[in-house]
């Protein structure tokens, strides 16, 4: 809970209004790291319960979420990048029926959040692309009955979790209006994915704004390998042109939103008519 400028006390939650005070600090928050009681020793699987979240055991209102991108033909002709993210352990009847997903997997777009302009798929951009999903496949501030209060991104990409949590990194991007000037380029050269970076920010700001904490945590690949083996069958599945906005729709289903420029187009399109991996 916070209290707002006019005295009243209001939850931090999507959709109502801030105050002035509370938009500026929500602007000058930047990502932190997540920081391992014995650093290099700990492992998500020691830390986190696998539940109906990955919880964190000391922290009932912790939860961690692992993200992996991948390009098999990374610099070479026609390459094609997949993504995947993993929220929570599938569920099984004794049967064998799943009754809950917890793997999410698709191919990287051709276009970026923008829609500007098609983007040649790298690993980097697949990294990127795997947090923005699971940060928009649900409204983590209030799933869970608002139980949450920390949302850890675990990655073995070193790209992704040096950048986001490196805060000149991003206060320098934000100064130069994304372009920076370097002896060997043309003044003011864009940022390298400046549009999956650009929403990746605004979507940990978001939710900074509704009370809930993001940071990353850079882990071994080896302690990621469920969300990269996905990450590689996405890469495989058929070709997305235009960026999508993943959501929840059910323990065992989602909807798949276009998205240009940042917002919604008319219409919805489901998981069944863009093939993707649920498991």
């Amino acid at each position: 809970m916070r209290r707002s400028e006019g005295g009243n006390t209001k939850p931090l939650s999507f959709g109502r209004e801030i105050s002035l005070q509370e938009a500026h600090t929500v602007e000058d928050f930047y990502p932190s790291r997540f920081e391992p009681p014995q650093n290099g020793e700990d492992t998500p699987q020691a830390l986190f319960e696998n539940e109906h979240r990955f919880i964190r055991r000391t922290n009932p209102r912790e939860i961690l979420i692992y993200t992996a991108g991948t390009c098999p033909g990374n610099g070479h002709s026609s390459p094609r990048a997949g993504y995947a993210f993993v929220y929570r352990p599938s569920a099984y009847l004794e049967d064998g029926t799943r009754t809950h997903f917890g793997t999410i997997a698709y191919r990287l777009e051709a276009r970026g959040p923008s829609c500007r302009k098609i983007h040649t798929p790298t690993s980097n951009r697949a990294e990127l692309r795997a947090m923005v999903a699971a940060l928009q496949f649900r409204n983590w501030s209030t799933d869970c009955n608002g139980g949450w209060r920390t949302l850890v991104i675990a990655t073995d990409s070193e790209y992704v979790a040096n950048g986001v949590t490196c805060t000149e990194w991003i206060k320098g991007w934000e100064a130069e209006k994304w372009t920076f000037c370097d002896r060997h380029t043309q003044p003011e050269s864009s940022i390298k994915n400046q549009d999956p970076w650009r929403l990746l920010i605004r979507l940990i700001r978001d939710l900074h704004g509704s009370g809930l904490h993001v940071s990353f945590w850079r882990i071994p690949r080896a302690y990621n390998e469920r969300a990269n083996l996905f990450a590689k069958g996405g890469a495989d599945v058929d070709e997305v042109p235009d960026f999508m906005k993943i959501q929840y729709a059910g323990p065992k289903s989602s909807i798949m939103i276009p998205i240009m420029y940042d917002k919604p187009l008319l219409g919805l399109r489901r998981t069944e008519d863009i093939t993707g991996i649920s498991v």
